[in-house]
């Protein structure tokens, strides 16, 4: 009997322990929530912050920009420095980019922001997180071979390319899904390496096939708290279980064991490995990625597999013209320039640019000023095409970054100009490259004027 009471008694604090730790637990659990969900919402809440703050000055005119990441905290406050300075007290520029996401969203997102905001202009420079192009045809494309150009140290790139890729795959940033990734993100754009580590180690404990979270924990013990080694284990764990990610995953992947392994024999080896991934569709970022490393017999394969895809046509001509662009030989780089183009206006992706068209017509709805800027590079006659049978056509005024891009790109290098390729004939820019887009939107505004 007294060995039942004992028995019992020491059940009964095993059990009282048990129900504090699990009620301490949950406890943690929405602490941890409530946290999140704060931090989840907090780069939205800057940007709010920023533009009510704008909106304060009383400005004559306010200018709404419309755009993905290629918009998101970059030409707009360029722009607003600009006009400060010529106008002051004018204009209040308001940026309403949402880093990672499409005409979809943005046309949504119009419901709010139009009577939010109500603009007096809008700027849009959209669509490339669409499909651009449509082909009913498969088209063989001229393939140039043995392209020798030098580009900056991968290190700089590959923090880029996977906080633009983390910034596109993470399209709103308050979710409640996905919300401890982006408590993670928000400590890691403040610097708070430590934190966004601890915080990637328990999701990666609970899901060690979060491809995402493995890669984005590798970068940080890789460039930032010294773990060079710890890091280097988890991505070759990754490319060698290609069942356990998506490519884009394993591209990122490679690309750290590439700056890990800094002999040619190895980076070589590695290089190899992602052109003959057999999940692979391979597209400009990865020829941006890999350039640096390969042979020129890889390069050729790498070249070829992207120019089969359909999807990727006009971006890989663009990248070919950059090519030859970086060489100096402007007489190739145009003709690859113009293939790009013509595939732009022969095979429009109707869906895609059906939506452009619906974002523009709710703009001027509301009696909104609307210009549209195409992208960094790239000629604005295939933009002008899809609105030339529109009414309104004579009231958009149309921007050009062609010939200012092409004429830096003359006198500087691409790396001065942009962080990445990832549409192959552009990619996200540098402070230069948003100064060029910033000047040329200025000079459309002051017609206001």
């Amino acid at each position: 009997m007294k060995n039942k009471l004992k028995i019992i008694n020491i059940l009964n604090k095993n059990y009282k322990k048990i129900l504090l730790i699990v009620l301490g637990f949950l406890m943690a659990l929405m602490i941890l929530e409530i946290a999140m969900q704060a931090a989840g919402f907090s780069m939205l809440y800057y940007r709010d912050y920023k533009n009510n703050k704008a909106l304060k000055n009383k400005s004559k005119y306010k200018v709404m920009c419309l755009g993905e990441s290629t918009t998101y905290g970059l030409y707009p406050k360029d722009l607003q420095k600009m006009l400060d300075q010529k106008y002051p007290g004018k204009f209040a520029v308001i940026d309403c980019a949402v880093p990672g996401t499409n005409l979809e969203n943005i046309l949504k997102d119009l419901d709010f922001n139009i009577p939010k905001y109500r603009p007096d202009i809008a700027i849009c420079m959209m669509g490339i997180n669409n499909e651009l192009v449509d082909f009913e045809m498969r088209q063989k494309p001229v393939y140039p071979v043995n392209c020798k150009i030098k580009i900056f140290k991968l290190i700089i790139l590959l923090k880029d390319h996977i906080m633009a890729s983390f910034k596109r795959k993470t399209e709103y940033f308050g979710k409640k899904d996905n919300s401890e990734k982006q408590h993670a993100y928000e400590l890691y754009d403040l610097k708070r390496y430590d934190e966004a580590a601890s915080v990637f180690e328990n999701i990666v404990k609970r899901n060690p096939d979060d491809t995402d979270s493995v890669i984005f924990l590798a970068m940080i013990k890789y460039y930032y708290l010294n773990q060079k080694d710890s890091a280097y284990r988890d991505v070759l764990n990754i490319v060698q279980n290609s069942s356990k990610s998506d490519f884009d995953g394993r591209q990122t992947a490679y690309a750290l064991l590439i700056d890990y392994k800094q002999d040619a024999k190895s980076r070589r080896y590695f290089a190899d490995m992602i052109i003959n991934d057999k999940n692979a569709v391979l597209n400009c970022h990865t020829f941006w990625l890999l350039k640096d490393f390969v042979t020129e017999e890889q390069k050729d394969k790498l070249l070829k597999k992207i120019s089969e895809i359909d999807q990727y046509l006009d971006q890989y001509y663009g990248l070919i013209a950059i090519e030859y662009m970086e060489k100096k030989n402007y007489q190739e780089a145009a003709k690859y320039f113009k293939e790009a183009e013509e595939i732009r206006l022969k095979h429009p992706h109707a869906r895609t640019y059906s939506l452009y068209r619906l974002v523009v017509k709710k703009l001027v709805n509301n009696n909104i000023k609307v210009v549209i800027m195409q992208y960094p590079v790239r000629s604005i006659e295939s933009l002008k095409e899809i609105f030339r049978s529109e009414n309104y056509f004579d009231e958009i005024d149309f921007v050009s970054n062609e010939n200012n891009f092409k004429a830096s790109l003359k006198i500087m290098k691409y790396k001065d100009l942009f962080i990445d390729q990832f549409a192959g004939d552009f990619g996200h820019y540098t402070n230069e490259g948003s100064i060029l887009i910033a000047e040329n939107v200025m000079r459309a505004l002051e017609k206001y004027q």
